[in-house]
């Protein structure tokens, strides 16, 4: 029971000399060195090779069995017609099929009649020569297609686009970086992170309706490919502040 008193004696004693002269003597804990963030903005370009178009097939009917029937003919002769075109079979899928029935609305708010069935069916074809598209374009239509909703060009190969970009991202990041540091009074220092965001963006969208062509046209579709598509990059970058010596 003695020591334990002299134990706490002890303790109170040391907390009085850390609290006066001797701690003032102690070094205040170090500030974080100030360091400077920005975002870097690179880009790069690379030429399309492929394309992608949607071909659909739109049928009516009386009954659901009919529209879905008379679909299924016309889908299967245009699948025919685009994989002879020169499209592989795992080159197609079909992207969406809808059934829904059809009815006839009346100004004068009687009960809306029912009219028949409609059914679409929409195929994604991926080309990977684009001196096909027209020809795809023409064979399905003319095997009963009935409406293209859309089509899109995009390059296969961006490993080394995207590293374009985001080497011109880091440099415009240090350069900003560099140009705040020297308004700032100082100089940059090295290198404490950095993160990056790839934003490859839309492809380059064609949409375009060709409702109800057939055969009788007496020339290939004409599609011209975009000569380009832009690949962007984000980089934020921190980096150290080196003030001016005082």
């Amino acid at each position: 029971m003695h020591m334990h008193r002299l134990s706490n004696v002890a303790a109170v004693m040391l907390g009085a000399l850390l609290s006066g002269p001797l701690a003032a003597q102690m070094p205040a804990a170090a500030s974080p060195p100030p360091t400077i963030e920005v975002t870097g903005v690179g880009e790069a370009t690379v030429t399309p090779d492929r394309a992608l178009v949607y071909i659909g097939v739109q049928t009516k009917g009386r009954t659901a069995a009919l529209a879905g029937a008379e679909n299924a003919r016309l889908a299967t002769a245009v699948l025919e017609a685009v994989r002879r075109a020169g499209i592989a079979r795992e080159q197609i899928g079909t992207m969406n099929y809808n059934v829904n029935p059809s009815y006839r609305h009346y100004p004068d708010g009687r009960k809306p009649e029912l009219t028949g069935y409609d059914a679409s069916n929409t195929v994604r074809v991926e080309v990977r020569a684009l001196d096909l598209v027209g020809k795809v374009i023409d064979a399905s239509l003319g095997a009963g297609a009935n409406n293209i909703s859309g089509m899109s060009f995009y390059a296969s190969q961006l490993d080394a686009t995207r590293r374009e970009a985001l080497g011109a991202a880091t440099a415009d990041a240090r350069a900003s970086a560099e140009a705040i540091a020297k308004a700032a009074g100082g100089s940059l220092g090295s290198l404490v992170s950095v993160t990056s965001q790839m934003n490859d963006g839309p492809r380059n969208m064609v949409m375009q309706s060709m409702a109800m062509r057939g055969k009788a046209a007496d020339e290939a579709t004409p599609v011209v490919a975009p000569t380009e598509q832009t690949v962007s990059a984000n980089v934020i970058g921190r980096w150290q502040f080196n003030p001016a010596p005082r």
